[in-house]
């Protein structure tokens, strides 16, 4: 398994992704977007994949705080494709957000994940991140 930089040619695998994720696109709409994200220098799209195949994506946006002194790292994204689940994909992507964020100084990582998400939950818990908080959103459309 390889973990690199995603490309808008892994559009058509990052919408399939996106669909198990509950937020459907098609592959234009996921081009159009990852070309996006590509052009902002605080975040980056990474895939993890085998043999060619794209098993999983993540995103991860640099944030500068005033509550706190450093740098902020948050996974606004993370997905795995369900074929591939409990097999270290995942850990994989937060382990390449993780050296993502540290080379880019970052001091601290959160990640939001929605209350239905068990599974999530006990797979951040794994990995050493710590529950500190609730999220609150509100639609502006």
């Amino acid at each position: 398994m390889k973990v690199r930089n995603a490309a808008v040619a892994d559009a058509e695998a990052i919408a399939v992704l996106l669909g198990e994720l509950g937020y459907p696109a098609t592959t234009e709409e996921a081009a159009t977007r990852l070309a996006a994200l590509q052009k902002i220098k605080d975040n980056v799209a990474i895939v993890a994949e085998d043999d060619g195949r794209v098993l999983g994506v993540a995103t991860v946006d640099e944030l500068t705080v005033l509550h706190a002194s450093g740098k902020v790292a948050q996974v606004s994204m993370l997905v795995v494709a369900s074929s591939a689940r409990r097999t270290g994909v995942g850990r994989a992507l937060v382990e390449a957000a993780e050296a993502w964020a540290r080379y880019r100084g970052c001091v601290r990582m959160v990640v939001t994940s929605n209350e239905r998400r068990t599974d999530a939950h006990a797979f951040y818990r794994r990995l050493g991140w710590e529950h500190t908080g609730r999220r609150f959103s509100k639609s502006l459309r």
